[in-house]
């Protein structure tokens, strides 16, 4: 009988214990299984982010503040429009302009916009050029301290594209190499100094449907991408990265399908627990 509640209990235990050491954001207040794509200030007292009602029927941007220590009941974002869906806001890194995406155009095209910091708030939505936007949906767009947008562009699969911003102007994208590239990969995430890239991707050798990916900028060359590991990645969906450099925190996305009903929140984790320079010492080149 004893040697049976021990097999029982490591049994629990290792299914516990066995995929994610991530928590959930603000449980009820923020995440409550209707949200996914947090983005926040340089200071941290602010996070946009998608509400998505259970499905991808509605998707609407809101934004919470954070009060003496406490995050406020979300509202809809003032740059929002009801009329469309709105997804994926990104806080640039200087926060002075929020990247998003919206289906102005076209119910099933998404087209990467832009709303800058002024004195008197946000300004109105600006839908970028034709250097990013296409007939195509362009999506999840971030951008690096120079400027630089990468972004997702749906062609056969998805693919990672950047933007880069020189003299005043955004050039035509290119497309990031093969060590990037591979399969359906979305998502990007780009650090500030664009030293490191973390991405999703369906690729082989994962733990579920998509995971989450670091690749490192060495010279204008990506490495091979890594695995993010079990601390972030399980046998369900991981997407949507971002960090809070503010207060050193690492957050993504998580959803799956439980019965007829999309589950989906925001999750975070200590930035040093993804043992980033462990993962750059060890990255390799093609």
């Amino acid at each position: 009988m004893r040697t049976g509640y021990i097999l029982l209990f490591f049994s629990f235990f290792f299914q516990f214990n066995a995929f994610s050491q991530a928590s959930v954001f603000e449980p009820d207040v923020i995440s409550n299984d209707q949200v996914f794509g947090g983005s926040f200030t340089p200071d941290g007292r602010e996070v946009y982010f998608t509400a998505a009602f259970g499905g991808r029927d509605s998707l609407q941007i809101f934004y919470s503040k954070k009060l003496k220590g406490i995050w406020q009941k979300p509202q809809l974002a003032p740059f929002a429009d009801r009329k469309f869906k709105q997804i994926d806001p990104f806080v640039s890194p200087d926060g002075k302009t929020i990247l998003f995406n919206s289906n102005n155009n076209a119910p099933g095209d998404f087209d990467v916009y832009a709303v800058y910091l002024t004195p008197g708030g946000w300004s109105l939505p600006q839908r970028l050029g034709g250097e990013i936007n296409t007939a195509s949906s362009e999506f999840y767009a971030t951008m690096s301290l120079t400027g630089n947008i990468y972004f997702t562009r749906r062609n056969k699969d998805n693919d990672i594209y950047v933007s880069k911003y020189i003299s005043g102007k955004y050039q035509p994208p290119v497309l990031l190499d093969s060590a990037i590239n591979a399969g359906n990969e979305s998502n990007p995430y780009i650090s500030p100094t664009e030293d490191y890239l973390i991405f999703f991707s369906d690729r082989k050798g994962g733990f579920g449907d998509t995971d989450l990916y670091i690749s490192f900028n060495k010279n204008g060359k990506w490495s091979i991408p890594q695995n993010l590991g079990d601390k972030v990645n399980t046998p369900v969906s991981e997407f949507c990265p971002g960090v809070d450099l503010k207060n050193d925190l690492f957050y993504f996305s998580r959803t799956e399908m439980v019965g007829k009903q999309r589950v989906e929140n925001i999750y975070f984790i200590k930035l040093k627990d993804l043992n980033l320079a462990d993962l750059k010492y060890s990255a390799r080149y093609k």
